[in-house]
């Protein structure tokens, strides 16, 4: 198989390294992903709901918090995807001042996990095949995007509640489901306007990121210097637009219950 780099982990190794930094930079502030002390001030037992580190609260969890065709997903595949969410979203209600919805944290978080669930099944009837070097190299593009080694990588993500196994696990499912999606949509095109069309937004982008910090907007460099990357950007995008489709076609077809 090849392996290409793997989104969520991806996205995983760069919200612990930002949660590492602002934990070294600022350690008077709680972490702060989408819920943040914000959060702490949205209800009065809200103090009991977290421990100091900002965690949420996850005593109510149930053992099983869903089943998919029969396959359980157990708390110990929740909890530690969920606090890392919920160290994101703090982050940024810190920035933003809007308090974390926990509730709605624990229904998505959830509902990520049975879209995973039926996409890695349908990816094991099709026999999609991911090898321990497909596994380790997804490993080490990881921890390489968070800016570490692989070894603070493995010990963030410990911390993050995710031992090395676990991580192994994930990222197998998750490069399963990238081939799955490769098998039932083939190789994605990027078009020459679609290059362009990214351009201009990230151009927009980078003017009003300028214009909110009051700095000096930079000099974007030229779209061709900028090409491969706008490229697999825009196929990066496809590619989870289309897995988001199929997650959505097969969850229709499967027999889940939700125990939350």
């Amino acid at each position: 198989m090849n392996v290409r780099t793997n989104r969520w982990l991806l996205g995983l190794a760069m919200s612990v390294s930002v949660v590492a930094l602002a934990a070294c930079g600022n350690q008077g502030d709680e972490a702060k992903p989408k819920e943040s002390s914000a959060a702490a001030e949205q209800s009065p037992g809200a103090d009991s709901a977290q421990d100091q580190q900002g965690k949420p609260n996850t005593k109510d969890i149930p053992k099983v918090v869903a089943e998919v065709n029969g396959e359980k997903i157990l708390k110990d595949d929740f909890v530690p995807l969920f606090e890392t969410q919920y160290q994101q979203m703090q982050m940024q209600a810190q920035q933003s001042g809007q308090p974390v919805d926990e509730k709605g944290l624990k229904k998505q978080t959830v509902e990520n996990l049975v879209s995973t669930e039926v996409l890695v099944q349908e990816a094991d009837k099709r026999k999609i095949d991911v090898s321990d070097k497909d596994i380790d190299k997804g490993l080490k593009e990881s921890a390489k995007s968070g800016q570490m080694s692989e070894k603070d990588f493995l010990k963030a993500m410990k911390d993050q509640g995710m031992d090395e196994e676990n991580v192994r696990s994930e990222l197998k499912n998750q490069l399963k489901i990238e081939g799955l999606v490769e098998d039932e949509y083939g190789e994605f095109e990027v078009s020459g306007e679609e290059i362009g069309q990214a351009y201009e937004q990230a151009k927009s982008q980078q003017e009003q990121m300028a214009q909110q910090g009051g700095q000096g907007q930079q000099e974007m460099p030229p779209i061709e210097d900028m090409r491969p990357q706008l490229k697999e950007q825009v196929k990066n995008q496809k590619s989870q637009e289309a897995t988001q489709k199929f997650a959505k076609k097969l969850r229709k077809q499967a027999d889940v219950t939700i125990h939350l």
